[in-house]
């Protein structure tokens, strides 16, 4: 499975950032579909976010190193002092607990 991120200001036709992989795992299978992701990301205006997302099961993300805060949701987006190193863990609907997938610092001056 590769886990990519694109925003709505790159080109359609542009390729999508790799920010993770998970080999061997039928987490995003037809039968899986649990997976929680995560990367930083610096926007136009040089702001640093870490964004997290997550599939439908996902009811919370903690989100912890740089930074440290759990939130309700599957996709939050959380404001940084500069590139993020964080962990992600998710919880779902149904208790069970998921590890974040991802990595790299995505730039807009990609």
């Amino acid at each position: 499975m590769t886990i990519t991120f694109r925003t709505d200001q790159d080109a359609t036709d542009a390729p999508a950032d790799v920010v993770g992989r998970a080999r061997s795992t039928a987490a995003c299978s037809g039968f899986g579909q649990r997976v929680v992701a995560f990367t930083g990301w610096r926007s136009p205006k040089g702001r640093w976010y870490a964004l997290a997302a997550g599939t439908r099961a996902v009811t919370s993300v903690t989100i912890s190193g740089d930074i440290t805060t759990s939130r309700a949701g599957r996709t939050p987006a959380v404001p940084t002092d500069g590139p993020p190193r964080i962990k992600v863990r998710a919880r779902l609907a149904t208790g069970a607990r998921l590890t974040g997938i991802g990595s790299p610092v995505r730039t807009e001056e990609h």
